[in-house]
């Protein structure tokens, strides 16, 4: 199976060593387990663009060649970037652009990593597609790709021949399943054990932090976030709200959402939910007593807003995330 990974200016180191380390370690590796070689081999490229020509440089070797017009891969693997430099890396490399446009038409899959979205973007090949990129980049990509359904709570979307995954270091999971689409579940079982690594996906929701909306120019507005964003452990009505602001609830309710993208009771319920995660993260109370002090009396109605938010229920986040269940994995690490 022939593989590319782009080696382009500002594409991060670990996201074009690390896919092709996986494949090579499941060659080198996976005879140990089953006493033959791999049913599949990967033959890797790493394809880069210098003096206004495509390179291509084989994992293992020194030089690049220039890249032959006639060379057709199976897969095209697109590294995440360098998140400042977005704007930059689609200006620079057209030409690779067009490349991954062509290998596409030439019937080579193509999977991106991380922001590596924005590069597929701009091929314009996920135009009427799902998509999915790191959560803290999704409103960038959708303003710049509308045509796009961007599904920020999955860290893998499949569409068949294009793949994209979420944080640049899912990768790795992101390999398992790139490794049984193409090679069966037999094969990626073999390689999850060896490399010890999570084959189940967890959605981008459990590792999100919600940002403030404050990227507007609504003073109103600006000060109904505030006043929620300090007073959101006591009881707020949203009717009392819409009278401090001197606006009727109907349009309070328009007027918050168009501003922030979310309704006032929604904001509310993800500021809550985000301070009950830093609660969790820190504090030794128990769940019910970091729910109570974030403005919410019944406790399954709680947990039923955070699973919503979150992904996973407050247990199952203090255990992962808190600081005994750090401890653990650190006694784990050490032992």
């Amino acid at each position: 199976m022939r593989i590319a990974i782009l080696d382009y200016e500002n594409a991060v180191p670990s996201s074009v060593a690390g896919p092709a380390d996986i494949l090579a370690s499941i060659m080198r590796t996976s005879p140990l387990l089953t006493g033959s070689p791999a049913s599949v081999r990967f033959d890797i490229d790493f394809i880069m663009e210098k003096d206004n020509q495509l390179w291509r440089k084989t994992k293992g070797t020194a030089v690049p060649v220039r890249l032959r017009k006639q060379e057709i891969y199976d897969l095209v693997i697109v590294p995440a970037m360098e998140s400042d430099k977005i704007q930059l890396v689609l200006q620079r490399e057209r030409r690779l652009i067009d490349w991954l446009r062509q290998q596409h038409l030439q019937r080579a899959e193509l999977a991106s990593i991380c922001v590596g979205a924005f590069l597929l973007g701009a091929t314009g090949l996920l135009n009427g597609k799902v998509a999915t990129t790191h959560w803290l980049f999704v409103d960038r990509f959708r303003a710049m790709y509308p045509e796009v359904e961007v599904q920020d709570d999955k860290i893998i979307v499949d569409q068949g021949s294009i793949y994209t995954c979420g944080g640049a270091f899912s990768f790795t999971t992101f390999m398992m399943y790139l490794v049984e689409k193409f090679c069966g579940h037999e094969m990626a079982i073999i390689a999850s054990k060896i490399l010890m690594i999570n084959m189940h996906q967890q959605p981008q929701d459990a590792f999100a932090i919600f940002r403030l909306q404050h990227d507007h120019t609504d003073d109103m507005i600006s000060k109904a976030q505030q006043f929620i964003e300090k007073n959101y452990a006591d009881a707020i009505s949203i009717e009392a709200l819409a009278v401090q602001y001197n606006m009727s609830i109907r349009h309070f309710i328009r007027r918050f959402e168009q501003a922030t993208g979310n309704t006032p009771l929604a904001y509310l319920q993800r500021v809550r939910i985000e301070a009950a995660k830093k609660m969790l993260e820190t504090s030794q109370e128990g769940v019910e007593q970091i729910a109570f002090r974030c403005g919410y009396e019944d406790m399954s109605f709680f947990r039923k807003i955070f699973k919503r938010y979150v992904a996973m229920t407050p247990k199952a986040y203090k255990d992962k995330y808190g600081r005994n269940g750090l401890r653990l994995v650190t006694a784990s690490m050490a032992s």
